[in-house]
């Protein structure tokens, strides 16, 4: 790709870089660098070009292009480091989940929300794990519920409990379950504690049992439906400690 004062002429098939000339400067050229990061323009570890440069590329002054790139080293796309130019951070998965896990903390949501979004996420996840788990995972799965069933502690529960599912999602071979669930851990803690604060761990015992038979069964139905009734079970204990 031809490049114009160290920046690439084109966003996309046919779409020349033009100089910025709307209102909201730092926002258009966020937008246009983060486009191209994401579009592999910028390769990984890449240095960003040059203030000057970016800024007579798009039409807009050094102070604008050094807002934009804050922004974009906030949201992990950049590093920026005093005295040397931006380069291109490589993909973070921690990045997301700590980004989110902030909204989850401070955003207008509840508990039961969080179950409507597992619900979909881990019935399939779980019937993915009865097609695919290996013999390794299932010993793992089943040494948690041992640890969950002698666990003496709220924590140590909670903890065993945890990582029954984040096995779950690793079984199925596809690392966005593993990514998914632990976006939303922070909050699934919270809901643990919550429950099994409520109920103890024999209900949790009791579902994680009836998952791990149906999916060292191989049999992906019969695991989804195990796991609709665990969290089924924990919205009705959610659902008893809202006030």
């Amino acid at each position: 790709m031809a490049i114009t004062e160290g920046l690439p002429v084109a966003t996309g098939p046919g779409r020349a870089m033009q100089p910025l000339k709307r209102v909201g400067l730092v926002r258009e050229v966020v937008d246009r660098l983060r486009e191209q990061i994401l579009a592999g323009v910028y390769e990984s570890g890449a240095a960003i070009p040059p203030e000057g440069r970016l800024g007579e590329s798009l039409g807009v002054s050094r102070t604008v292009v050094r807002e934009a790139m804050r922004i974009l080293g906030a949201q992990g796309l950049v590093e920026v480091s005093q005295g040397k130019r931006p380069r291109v951070r490589p993909a973070d998965p921690q990045t997301v989940v700590e980004t989110f896990g902030t909204y989850l903390q401070r955003g207008d949501h509840t508990l039961l929300d969080l179950i409507e979004v597992r619900l979909p996420l881990e019935t399939a996840m779980v019937a993915l794990a009865a097609e695919r788990a290996t013999a390794a995972q299932l010993a793992e799965m089943e040494k948690s519920i041992d640890e969950m069933a002698g666990a003496t502690s709220l924590p140590k529960r909670v903890e065993a409990d945890a990582r029954f599912h984040e096995l779950l999602a690793e079984s199925t071979g596809n690392p966005l379950f593993s990514l998914l669930l632990t976006t939303v851990s922070g909050a699934m803690r919270r809901s643990r504690n919550q429950t099994i604060s409520k109920t103890g761990a024999d209900r949790a015992l009791k579902g994680h049992s009836a998952i791990l038979a149906a999916v060292r069964a191989k049999d992906s139905d019969a695991a989804r439906r195990a796991m609709l009734e665990h969290l089924r079970m924990a919205e009705e204990d959610l659902q008893d400690t809202q006030p």
